[in-house]
């Protein structure tokens, strides 16, 4: 009797369950993890929130930058939930920008903030310049994020890994303004001479909320330290200089583009006097890093040198590279990326910017005019594109950085 009666309790438990169950109380917004961003939620229903961009300026209190956000959702309980994000406008180079969002606008999600997927359905709201979407009832928790997120945690893991490798070499070159380390990795063979090699520099996220270079230079990085029979003899011809992720202290505080002080660590290159230890303490992101450059090209002159960026539509190659000779180079590899890789850009051929109306003259392209390495600027957007036809995803942007390097090593012959 007892067993039967046991049998019966189970039998009718969901039934009992289903009836009495509490409700399955509130859902929080979580920012306690690297990376993450957001100012404000706004309460709209038991399963509906408005979300408000925080967004970082600069050490003059201008130039809100609005282009990184990253929460995560828990005590879901099943439950799907609409959001509305807002507060997308802001300022940059000092001018007002009215929402860089719009309806081609999709974020990521993730349930377990490593393997991520977009939104697919999402509608935007151009009065209130609000975009509304719903994520599907799938986990008791989600991250979402405008794109990928890419930490510190996992660049620090790449350096180490990469590092011990016995053709790979990592040191630290400097530290950022709140302590971190600063990195530079180089690959070869170390077993022949370096004087018949080309010189090739890649470097990434300067802007924190670019997360997508991170991604790119690693599968940069992996690809060239790797035992595929290409990347050997890539190591037997070049040398690959690679600065992982140059503004770790705003990727791990969910800052935008700026660095703890408030300045741009892809500005000021053109100031920024390594005989003046001041710029130490103001943007020795940038101090560090050009140091590290000026110092390869006096040892050995570099060959071509890429600076990886993200915009929202936009994708171009941009320089201030103003020796033909050179010129030629680097329009080599910007031809190649074009027709080998899924590189798709907007403008028609490489940008070369020699006066402030072509574009800024104070980047890290800068470093031309000021130790002759052939700098490029390559931005890539995190929109969709013609060629892929949607938005690109981490393994997208993981194999443009194997295909990158190995045709700046092509170009640079």
């Amino acid at each position: 009797m007892k067993w039967l009666s046991l049998f019966a309790a189970l039998a009718f438990a969901p039934q009992i369950a289903a009836a009495d169950a509490p409700a399955p109380g509130p859902i929080y917004f979580n920012t306690a993890f690297e990376s993450a961003s957001i100012w404000k939620i706004e309460v709209l229903g038991e399963a509906e929130f408005r979300v408000f961009l925080k967004g970082q300026q600069d050490a003059r209190g201008r130039n809100r930058q609005t282009t990184w956000w990253a929460l995560r959702l828990e005590n879901l309980a099943g439950r799907a939930v609409t959001l509305r994000v807002t507060g997308f406008d802001g300022e940059y180079n000092d001018r007002p920008v009215v929402s860089w969002a719009g309806p081609w606008y999709r974020p990521v999600f993730s349930d377990d903030g490593e393997h991520w997927a977009h939104v697919t359905e999402a509608a935007w709201d151009a009065d209130k310049k609000e975009l509304s979407f719903t994520l599907p009832a799938r986990a008791d928790r989600l991250w979402l994020a405008h794109i990928p997120l890419y930490t510190h945690t996992r660049a620090l893991a790449l350096v180490d890994e990469i590092g011990r490798q016995p053709h790979a070499r990592a040191e630290v070159i400097g530290h950022t303004v709140l302590g971190r380390p600063l990195h530079l990795v180089t690959v070869t063979n170390f077993q022949k001479p370096d004087a018949a090699k080309k010189i090739i520099w890649l470097q990434a996220r300067q802007h924190a909320w670019e997360a997508y270079t991170s991604f790119i230079l690693e599968g940069a990085l992996r690809f060239v330290a790797s035992d595929d029979p290409a990347a050997q003899r890539l190591r037997d011809e070049n040398v690959f200089l690679f600065v992982p992720m140059i503004n770790p202290d705003s990727v791990v505080r969910g800052d935008v583009r700026f660095n703890a002080n408030g300045f741009d660590p892809n500005r000021q290159w053109d100031e920024v006097d390594l005989r003046d230890k001041r710029w130490l303490g103001r943007n020795p992101e940038i101090w560090y890093v050009k140091k590290a450059l000026v110092a390869q090209q006096a040892r050995q002159p570099i060959t071509l040198a890429l600076n990886l960026h993200n915009t929202e539509t936009g994708e171009y190659l941009e320089t201030n590279v103003d020796d033909e000779a050179v010129q030629a180079r680097l329009t080599r590899f910007y031809d190649l990326a074009i027709t080998q890789s899924t590189f798709d850009p907007s403008r028609p051929k490489l940008a070369i910017s020699l006066t402030s109306a072509a574009g800024p003259l104070n980047t890290t392209n800068s470093i031309w005019r000021d130790a002759r390495v052939p700098m490029m600027l390559m931005e890539t957007r995190v929109g969709p594109g013609k060629k892929l036809g949607r938005p690109p995803t981490v393994e997208d942007r993981v194999a443009l950085g194997r295909r990158l390097i190995a045709l700046m090593a092509e170009a640079a012959k």
